[in-house]
C-alpha cells in the first residue's frame, strides 16, 4: 500500500509540473464563448469556427487566423483585428463599429450589410470589392487600396480617404458630404470626406451626396453635391474623377 500511495504522490508532482495551458487556448479546445467583453484571442487558430451572432465587445483579434470563419451577424463593436487572418470571413449584416483592421488579410471576406463607423482600415486592400450601400462614416480609409471598388451608395461621411487608390472606384450617390446645424456659431457647418492626395483617375462621383445633420443613412435628407464644394472641402482637384 505504500508503494501505491508512493506512485500517486509521484504522479501528482508530475501533473502540478505541468504548466497549464491559458485561458484562451482552454476556450479553443472546448466550446468557444458566444459573448466576452474585453478578452485575448489574439494569435489562435479559429479558422472555419461558426461565432454568428456572438457579442464581442473590445475583443483582441491581433494576429488571429480567423480564414473562413463565420461572424454573420456578430456583434464586435471596438474589435482588434489588426493583422489578422479574415480571408473569406462571412462577416455580413455584422457590427463592426470602432473595429481595427490594419493590416488584416481581407481577400474574399463577405461585407454585406455591415455597420462599420469610425473603423480603421488605413492601408487596407480592398481594390475590385463591391462595398455598394456599405455604412461607414467616419472609417480611416487613409492610404487603402480602393482601385474599381464599387462603393456606390455607400455612406462615407466624415471619412479619411488621404492617399487612397480610387482609380475607376464607384462612388456614384454615395454619402460624401455633410452639414451640420450650427446656429450657436451663426449658420451651418459644411465637411466632406477628405481626398488630399487620393487617386481619383476614372473614378465616379456623379451623383454623390451632401447630407443635412451627417445623421441620416437612409438618404431622406440628401441632394447631390455640387463640384465646387466638393472641390474646397475635399482638398482635392479631383482631377481624372468624372462628375458631380
Amino acid at each position: 500500500m505504500k508503494i501505491r500511495h508512493l506512485a500517486l504522490f509521484a504522479i501528482a508532482l508530475m501533473l502540478l509540473s505541468v504548466e497549464a495551458p491559458p485561458q484562451a487556448a482552454r476556450a479553443a479546445a472546448s466550446n468557444f464563448p458566444g459573448s466576452c467583453s474585453g478578452c485575448d484571442f489574439s494569435g489562435m487558430d479559429l479558422s472555419g469556427r461558426d461565432l454568428s451572432g456572438a457579442h464581442y465587445a473590445g475583443v483582441d483579434f491581433h494576429g488571429t487566423n480567423l480564414r473562413g470563419a463565420n461572424l454573420r451577424g456578430a456583434h464586435l463593436a471596438g474589435a482588434n483585428f489588426a493583422d489578422a487572418d479574415l480571408r473569406d470571413v462571412d462577416f455580413r449584416d455584422a457590427s463592426l463599429a470602432g473595429c481595427d483592421f490594419r493590416g488584416a488579410k481581407l481577400d474574399g471576406a463577405k461585407f454585406d450589410g455591415i455597420r462599420m463607423a469610425g473603423s480603421n482600415l488605413a492601408g487596407a486592400d480592398l481594390h475590385g470589392r463591391d462595398l455598394h450601400g456599405i455604412s461607414m462614416p467616419g472609417a480611416d480609409l487613409h492610404g487603402a487600396h480602393l482601385a474599381g471598388t464599387n462603393l456606390s451608395g455607400a455612406d462615407l461621411e466624415g471619412g479619411n480617404l488621404r492617399d487612397a487608390d480610387l482609380r475607376n472606384a464607384d462612388l456614384h450617390g454615395a454619402r460624401v458630404c455633410w452639414k451640420n446645424d450650427d446656429s450657436w456659431n451663426g449658420g451651418d457647418r459644411l465637411g466632406c470626406i477628405d481626398l488630399t492626395g487620393a487617386d481619383l483617375h476614372g473614378a465616379k462621383l456623379s451623383g454623390v451626396q451632401i447630407c443635412q445633420n451627417g445623421d441620416d443613412r437612409h438618404g431622406n435628407d440628401c441632394s447631390p453635391v455640387d463640384a465646387a464644394t466638393l472641390r474646397e472641402q475635399s482638398h482635392s482637384s479631383l482631377d481624372g474623377a468624372t462628375g458631380p
